[in-house]
């Protein structure tokens, strides 16, 4: 609703009030702001059908496309995305909203296709008749491989530290993010899921976000939804989204859903995701993603021995690079491994294919667990501390940097050289 004030001045001069060149730009000022809100008031859509929670995904080429989602209260005629390379945009693309038992609202998805590499579009979410959010930008991945950086945290959650990890990870410009598994902590409370991406929005509606799915996504003790139905409904991702994997320059970024390793099918294809990736001679970095560690020395989690009995011997075969997970709420890194041995040994460099490095990066916002007392030998470097990952990729080495969110001074830096 919109309220039109009108000062009339003769009124107030008729009534006593004082009318003298002293007030009579206070009155003028008061009338162009006045005209101002009303103006700005008619761009803003009406309650209930404003985008919010907009978030960035890749369900295709990275290179030529760019998933956007956002809610909204009520629906919406329908859901439109406009974009182009300035910000005037200029073109358009239309997606579909849904509704479905677990959110109040509906959930918008509109799928971008076409676009250049290399490219910075513009673009807002929305409706044309009841209004779109404020414009924001996006990045295509580049033709050719060339340096990028990206970040990474696990296991977020609602907090001061979870927003402030946001805010650091996005200032390192980086060209996406990976969450290790359990994002918000909803457990079947879906005003906590809105809360969380409200929180993650200042990056998620700038790049794309990739997550791994983790335990808290299974939200199977809400009898009323299905398994992951929330995580499932509120992400779009590639299929079929509860593991996926996607390219980046010369890198290859593999995830699977750790919590449900026995599946046969999707274990198929994630021996078959990496034989291909050492086969493809464009892929020169093999990276996993998950939420369950193998190694560990956390107090109460352990080496999850049934998780390296099903994935030691596929991560040495196919030589990967560099296992991301979470899970455990601190950070541990590993020596390169080779059978679960130290194949490389001191603070590197490391040289490429000559062992496995496995990260635990845990400590996106949750509270802290502590580590046993003795420290590993496959160990390299663990802290319990609340941290975010910078990972610079490129065509010589793999630099990753684990910096404290209290300070962002680095509790553990490594490097892997490709030998090229």
């Amino acid at each position: 609703m919109v309220i039109f004030v009108i000062v009339n001045l003769d009124v107030i001069s008729r009534f006593g009030i004082i009318w003298n060149m002293k007030w009579r730009p206070l009155f003028l000022t008061l009338n162009l702001c006045i005209m101002l809100l009303v103006g700005s008031a008619l761009l803003i859509p009406a309650d209930g059908t404003a985008p919010t929670q907009l978030r960035l995904s890749w369900t295709g080429s990275p290179k030529t496309s760019m998933t956007i989602m956002w809610q909204t209260a009520l629906p919406t005629e329908s859901s439109v995305v406009e974009y182009g390379t300035t910000e005037e945009l200029g073109q358009r693309a239309v997606g579909k909203g849904v509704s479905y038992k677990y959110a109040t609202g509906v959930l918008h998805e509109v799928a971008v296709e076409g676009l250049q590499p290399g490219t910075r579009y513009f673009y807002r979410a929305g409706d044309p008749a009841a209004g779109f959010s404020s414009v924001s930008s996006f990045t295509t991945a580049p033709a050719a491989p060339q340096e990028f950086v990206f970040t990474v945290f696990g296991d977020h959650g609602v907090g001061k530290i979870s927003k402030a990890n946001v805010e650091l990870a996005l200032a390192e410009k980086p060209a996406f993010h990976l969450i290790l598994g359990d994002l918000s902590y909803a457990k079947g409370k879906q005003k906590v899921w809105e809360t969380w991406f409200e929180q993650l929005e200042p990056m998620s509606r700038a790049i794309p976000v990739m997550p791994a799915l983790g335990n808290h996504e299974d939200e199977k003790g809400d009898r009323k939804h299905s398994r992951y139905a929330p995580y499932l409904a509120r992400l779009a991702l590639p299929p079929p989204e509860t593991y996926y994997s996607f390219d980046y320059g010369d890198a290859r970024f593999v995830t699977f859903n750790s919590d449900d390793f026995k599946n046969p099918e999707q274990m198929a294809w994630f021996v078959d995701r990496l034989k291909k990736s050492r086969e493809d001679k464009s892929v020169r970095w093999l990276i996993v993603y998950q939420h369950h560690p193998l190694y560990s020395s956390s107090a109460g989690r352990r080496n999850n021995k049934p998780l390296i009995e099903a994935t030691r011997k596929i991560y040495d075969e196919f030589k990967v690079d560099l296992v991301l997970a979470g899970h455990n709420h601190n950070y541990e890194r590993s020596y390169p491994l080779a059978g679960g041995l130290v194949a490389q040994k001191g603070s590197g460099p490391y040289k490429k294919g000559n062992g496995v490095v496995f990260v635990i990066s845990g400590g996106g916002g949750r509270s802290l667990r502590r580590f046993t007392r003795e420290t590993p030998a496959i160990t390299a470097r663990r802290e319990s501390v609340a941290h975010y990952l910078r990972v610079r990729v490129s065509e010589k080495e793999l630099r990753v940097e684990a910096l404290r969110t209290k300070d962002r001074s680095i509790l553990d830096s490594f490097r892997i050289l490709s030998g090229d």
